[in-house]
């Protein structure tokens, strides 16, 4: 009876959709019932991060990781399309191999000396990328 329980228990985690839900605020306990142990597990201060394998590390060039503040889910960076997150994820969309190959590398403008040492980055879109203006040695950065 009890074994009957406990089985029903975790079905009821479970969408019926067969992908694992995780949602914002959720304990690490919750998230651990849902997604299993994690791979590997980090924390620094109060911030902790889960990492799960998710069968595609050499192709997506990440694993599944749940981002905790204070033991509560804040982020969640899913490759794996057996979890979802259901809040808003600061992950970028995934594109395809084709299309990050056809990206181009570009430089932002240059005008200062500071810009010449800027990385290159890629552009999606094939547009440039809006350049950021450093702050003079005598200013604060603006937040």
């Amino acid at each position: 009876m009890r074994y009957v329980l406990v089985l029903s228990f975790l079905a009821a985690l479970q969408p019926l959709s067969g992908q694992a839900v995780i949602d914002p605020g959720m304990p690490k306990t919750q998230v651990i019932a849902r997604l299993g142990a994690p791979a590997l597990e980090r924390t620094t201060g109060d911030a902790t991060y889960l990492f799960y394998k998710n069968g595609c590390e050499r192709t997506c060039g990440m694993n599944d990781v749940v981002l905790l503040d204070k033991g509560a889910v804040v982020d969640a960076l899913f490759r794996s399309d057996k979890r979802r997150y259901s809040g808003s994820s600061s992950s970028p969309r995934a594109i395809p191999a084709k299309e990050a190959m056809k990206a181009k590398a570009t430089k932002p403008p240059a005008g200062d000396a500071a810009d010449a040492s800027a990385p290159l980055t890629l552009s999606i879109t094939g547009k440039k990328p809006a350049a950021a203006t450093p702050a003079k040695p005598d200013q604060k950065p603006k937040p």
